[in-house]
């Protein structure tokens, strides 16, 4: 019998849990591309930073109407995959959480300026993470402290993280709409994900 978490190889190679083989990084921007592309994203060029390090595989944004004034009303979505860094211990806490989110947010902040092309709002921030660490119960309490304000000289907004491992093919996550439901891409990303990751949800203790 397999253990629970495992691949077991066939003659064709490793099969996972659900007897397909795991998602490799190709095919899980195809996942990705299949959501994001129907809501009108874009791919851009990821980028690698040293010091923090952060390694962007690739970013996705669209533009997002916040208002009717012109320029103060225009503002973008980005979607950005990324590995996990080796200095941030994401099993660790809430903290870890926010450090990670906090460069990602910098990160899109510079790559993503206020113009006149891209307006000057916020950027609502979803961030899909790529880990070698182990997923298990208690992870999406975890990521709670990942949403919410970016860093003062930000202006992105995370408003959802998506943590996951694809040789466990098990995943993560906690995700905010934004407001009035024009950042839909956090939810249809963890719904579209959740046919090929497992979530690990608590068990319900009973009085």
């Amino acid at each position: 019998m397999a253990t629970p978490g495992l691949s077991r190889r066939g003659f064709g190679g490793p099969i996972g849990l659900r007897g397909v083989p795991p998602l490799i990084e190709d095919q899980l921007f195809e996942v990705v591309e299949s959501v994001l592309d129907p809501l009108g994203f874009r791919m851009e060029d990821g980028e690698e930073y040293r010091e923090p390090a952060l390694d962007v595989l690739r970013y996705y944004r669209r533009p997002v109407k916040l208002h009717w004034l012109p320029f103060l009303g225009r503002s973008q979505a980005v979607v950005a995959v990324v590995r996990q860094p080796v200095d941030v211990g994401l099993s660790g806490s809430k903290a870890d959480y926010r450090a990670l989110m906090g460069r990602l947010a910098l990160a899109a902040s510079g790559r993503f300026p206020p113009s006149r092309a891209l307006g000057f709002g916020s950027i609502g921030l979803t961030a899909v993470v790529l880990t070698p660490e182990p997923i298990a119960a208690g992870d999406d309490e975890l990521l709670k402290g990942a949403l919410g304000g970016g860093p003062g000289r930000s202006r992105a907004v995370p408003l959802g993280v998506i943590r996951l491992n694809l040789g466990q093919e098990a995943m993560s996550h906690q995700l905010s709409g934004g407001p009035d439901g024009l950042f839909p891409e956090p939810v249809a990303l963890a719904d579209a994900l959740t046919v090929r990751f497992r979530r690990f949800v608590p068990l319900i203790e009973w009085d």
